[in-house]
């Protein structure tokens, strides 16, 4: 099969949800808890320092001063890359499984093992692989932008560097929309394969453009609204629990920097709803990919 709908496969993500709600529900539980947990960890490991990070950001932010608030933060960094790509891992291997092999649901399609591992060694690879390309790009841009102001002035410059930079932003979506395949194929067939993804892809760029697009405008438009939800339902809480409006003003800037409020009805629920989201967004983002794959080659997606 050599085409396939762009919007069907923007909206993969959407049916997921429909028609395996038991599924989506056990992942957003368990991001749930798993991010309470980390939440509970970094706020009584890091706290006073990300207090007197966000204090030194608010404002006119002098960088002396958000250094110091940094400095002794790498584990914090460290550790919050780790577990993104930990999750993120996870999470692509489950929307892989879900649609391309709806048979094996045990466990809500989760595992950790080969497959997972795979994935985090694809996320790695292709973050190399567009860091690479842009550090190249940047450096052509600020090149071609000096030589610009040399020749005609600085107003050429400014000119030749605009182009430099949009044709920079061109080659990387042209660059991740050509390598969207690598996941699913690393999945599906074991293998991380750049060459292969670039063929799967020849020739359907802007259907796939369109398709992931489509993806991002929805998953924009439902965590502006889980974000409201979730201000909102912390604010009712923290007010039903006699916090007052101060509480609730607290609790619609989404702010958690001690334990107290963490541990508070409103920061539970805000985790409750937290992992809602980021199950959700996951589902809408990655399931795209594997359900047009799937589609080209002639197989029943599992959603």
């Amino acid at each position: 099969m050599d085409q396939f709908s762009a919007t069907d496969a923007a909206l993969a993500g959407f049916r997921a949800a429909r028609e395996k709600p038991r599924t989506v529900a056990i992942w957003a539980g368990l991001m749930a808890i798993l991010s309470f947990v980390v939440a509970i960890i970094v706020v009584s490991t890091f706290g006073d320092q990300l207090t007197a990070l966000t204090e030194a950001l608010e404002g006119d932010p002098d960088p002396q001063t958000t250094f110091a608030a940094m400095s002794g933060m790498w584990p914090l960094f460290l550790g919050s890359m780790l577990y993104v790509l930990a999750t993120n891992s996870v999470l692509l291997a489950a929307v892989n499984r879900l649609v391309l092999r709806p048979h094996e649901g045990a466990g809500a399609y989760l595992r950790l093992g080969v497959d997972e591992l795979r994935q985090a060694l694809v996320q790695v690879l292709l973050y190399l692989v567009l860091f690479a390309v842009y550090f190249v790009g940047v450096v052509f841009l600020a090149i071609l932008a000096a030589v610009g102001a040399g020749l005609g002035g600085q107003g050429l410059g400014v000119l030749l560097g605009l182009l430099a930079g949009l044709g920079l932003l061109a080659g990387m979506i042209l660059l991740s929309v050509r390598l969207s395949f690598v996941s699913t194929l690393a999945f599906d067939t074991g293998r991380i394969d750049l060459r292969q993804s670039w063929g799967m892809t020849k020739g359907r760029f802007w259907p796939l453009f369109g398709a992931y697009m489509i993806a991002m405008v929805l998953a924009v438009v439902v965590y502006l609204l889980l974000f409201v939800m979730i201000a909102a339902v912390g604010a009712i809480a923290s007010m039903a629990m006699g916090g007052g409006l101060a509480a609730a003003g607290d609790a619609l800037r989404n702010e958690a920097s001690t334990l107290k409020d963490l541990l508070s009805v409103g920061g539970v629920i805000r985790s409750l709803l937290s992992g809602l989201m980021s199950v959700l967004l996951s589902l809408i983002v990655f399931a795209p990919a594997p359900t047009i794959y799937a589609q080209l080659k002639g197989r029943d997606a599992g959603v």
